[in-house]
Protein backbone atom coordinates (compact mmCIF):
# COMPACT_ATOMS: atom_id res chain seq x y z
CA UNK A 1 0.00 0.00 0.00
CA UNK A 2 2.86 2.12 0.32
CA UNK A 3 3.98 2.12 -2.87
CA UNK A 4 4.10 5.18 -5.56
CA UNK A 5 1.57 3.86 -8.14
CA UNK A 6 -1.88 3.71 -7.78
CA UNK A 7 -2.84 0.18 -7.19
CA UNK A 8 -6.44 -0.20 -8.30
CA UNK A 9 -7.48 -2.80 -10.52
CA UNK A 10 -8.55 -1.02 -13.68
CA UNK A 11 -6.01 1.07 -15.04
CA UNK A 12 -6.34 5.23 -13.38
CA UNK A 13 -8.33 7.42 -16.24
CA UNK A 14 -4.71 9.53 -17.83
CA UNK A 15 -3.72 11.22 -16.83
CA UNK A 16 -3.44 10.17 -13.14
CA UNK A 17 -4.59 13.87 -11.46
CA UNK A 18 -3.02 13.85 -8.50
CA UNK A 19 0.77 12.51 -9.41
CA UNK A 20 2.37 15.61 -11.30
CA UNK A 21 3.32 19.12 -10.18
CA UNK A 22 1.46 20.88 -13.06
CA UNK A 23 -1.26 22.33 -11.02
CA UNK A 24 -1.69 23.30 -6.78
CA UNK A 25 -3.32 20.35 -5.33
CA UNK A 26 -6.78 21.63 -4.80
CA UNK A 27 -7.14 22.18 -8.61
CA UNK A 28 -5.59 18.44 -9.10
CA UNK A 29 -8.47 17.26 -6.56
CA UNK A 30 -10.99 19.33 -8.63
CA UNK A 31 -10.37 17.64 -11.69
CA UNK A 32 -10.39 14.31 -10.14
CA UNK A 33 -13.67 14.92 -8.90
CA UNK A 34 -15.42 16.24 -11.67
CA UNK A 35 -13.80 12.70 -14.27
CA UNK A 36 -15.46 10.93 -11.39
CA UNK A 37 -18.63 12.79 -11.80
CA UNK A 38 -18.69 12.13 -15.61
CA UNK A 39 -17.80 9.34 -15.41
CA UNK A 40 -20.46 8.28 -13.11
CA UNK A 41 -18.79 8.31 -9.98
CA UNK A 42 -17.56 4.80 -10.98
CA UNK A 43 -15.56 2.87 -8.00
CA UNK A 44 -12.71 2.36 -10.31
CA UNK A 45 -12.16 5.94 -10.16
CA UNK A 46 -11.47 6.05 -6.73
CA UNK A 47 -7.67 6.67 -5.27
CA UNK A 48 -5.83 4.23 -3.10
CA UNK A 49 -2.65 4.10 -1.70
CA UNK A 50 -0.40 7.09 -2.09
CA UNK A 51 -2.73 9.62 -3.78
CA UNK A 52 -5.06 8.02 -1.00
CA UNK A 53 -3.00 9.06 1.78
CA UNK A 54 -2.30 12.26 0.03
CA UNK A 55 -5.99 13.39 -0.40
CA UNK A 56 -6.81 11.97 3.06
CA UNK A 57 -4.35 14.32 4.58
CA UNK A 58 -5.33 17.15 2.40
CA UNK A 59 -9.09 16.47 3.60
CA UNK A 60 -8.40 16.30 7.17
CA UNK A 61 -5.96 19.47 7.17
CA UNK A 62 -8.44 21.67 5.09
CA UNK A 63 -11.11 20.41 7.94
CA UNK A 64 -9.14 21.54 10.65
CA UNK A 65 -8.35 24.97 8.58
CA UNK A 66 -11.78 25.65 8.66
CA UNK A 67 -12.40 25.48 4.56
CA UNK A 68 -14.92 22.72 3.86
CA UNK A 69 -15.00 20.81 0.63
CA UNK A 70 -18.00 21.44 -1.91
CA UNK A 71 -20.34 18.67 -1.87
CA UNK A 72 -18.86 16.77 -4.88
CA UNK A 73 -15.71 16.82 -2.79
CA UNK A 74 -16.74 15.70 0.22
CA UNK A 75 -18.75 13.25 -1.59
CA UNK A 76 -15.39 11.92 -3.69
CA UNK A 77 -13.37 12.07 -0.06
CA UNK A 78 -16.10 10.13 1.65
CA UNK A 79 -16.13 7.39 -1.15
CA UNK A 80 -12.36 6.85 -1.30
CA UNK A 81 -12.46 6.77 2.46
CA UNK A 82 -14.94 3.67 2.52
CA UNK A 83 -13.03 2.17 -0.77
CA UNK A 84 -10.11 2.25 1.24
CA UNK A 85 -11.74 0.30 4.33
CA UNK A 86 -13.43 3.78 5.97
CA UNK A 87 -11.55 4.38 9.43
CA UNK A 88 -10.33 0.58 9.93
CA UNK A 89 -8.25 1.22 6.36
CA UNK A 90 -7.19 4.18 7.26
CA UNK A 91 -5.45 2.62 10.86
CA UNK A 92 -3.95 0.32 8.63
CA UNK A 93 -2.68 2.74 6.06
CA UNK A 94 -1.13 4.59 8.46
CA UNK A 95 0.55 1.08 10.04
CA UNK A 96 2.40 0.71 6.52
CA UNK A 97 6.11 1.79 5.94
CA UNK A 98 7.30 3.92 3.48
CA UNK A 99 10.67 5.97 2.65
CA UNK A 100 10.82 9.53 3.47
CA UNK A 101 12.42 11.26 -0.01
CA UNK A 102 14.60 13.98 2.07
CA UNK A 103 16.86 11.34 4.23
CA UNK A 104 16.06 7.89 2.95
CA UNK A 105 14.56 6.60 6.61
CA UNK A 106 12.12 4.22 6.57
CA UNK A 107 9.17 5.43 8.40
CA UNK A 108 5.16 4.10 9.31
CA UNK A 109 3.23 6.63 7.48
CA UNK A 110 1.29 8.17 10.83
CA UNK A 111 5.23 9.32 10.89
CA UNK A 112 5.37 10.74 7.85
CA UNK A 113 4.11 13.81 6.27
CA UNK A 114 3.40 13.96 2.12
CA UNK A 115 4.51 17.10 -0.04
CA UNK A 116 1.44 18.05 -1.74
CA UNK A 117 3.57 19.39 -4.86
CA UNK A 118 5.23 15.96 -5.39
CA UNK A 119 3.32 13.45 -3.39
CA UNK A 120 6.92 12.41 -1.94
CA UNK A 121 6.75 11.24 1.96
CA UNK A 122 8.94 13.82 4.16
CA UNK A 123 9.78 12.81 7.32
CA UNK A 124 9.70 16.20 10.38
CA UNK A 125 13.72 16.43 9.95
CA UNK A 126 12.62 18.07 6.42
CA UNK A 127 12.14 21.29 8.45
CA UNK A 128 11.36 23.22 4.86
CA UNK A 129 8.16 22.82 2.29
CA UNK A 130 9.45 20.73 -0.43
CA UNK A 131 8.19 21.83 -3.10
CA UNK A 132 8.07 25.54 -3.74
CA UNK A 133 4.63 26.89 -2.26
CA UNK A 134 3.77 23.35 -1.66
CA UNK A 135 2.12 22.54 1.49
CA UNK A 136 3.71 19.70 3.62
CA UNK A 137 0.74 17.35 5.22
CA UNK A 138 -0.05 14.71 7.24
Amino acid sequence: MTDDRPTNSAPPPAPWPLIGTGKPFADRVGDLVRAWEAGGRAPDRLVDGKPFFALYCWHLWTIREGRPHDAATAAYVASAHRANGGAAGWDALLRGRAYCSCHGERWRLENLSICLGCLEYVCFELGRPCCHGAPVVG
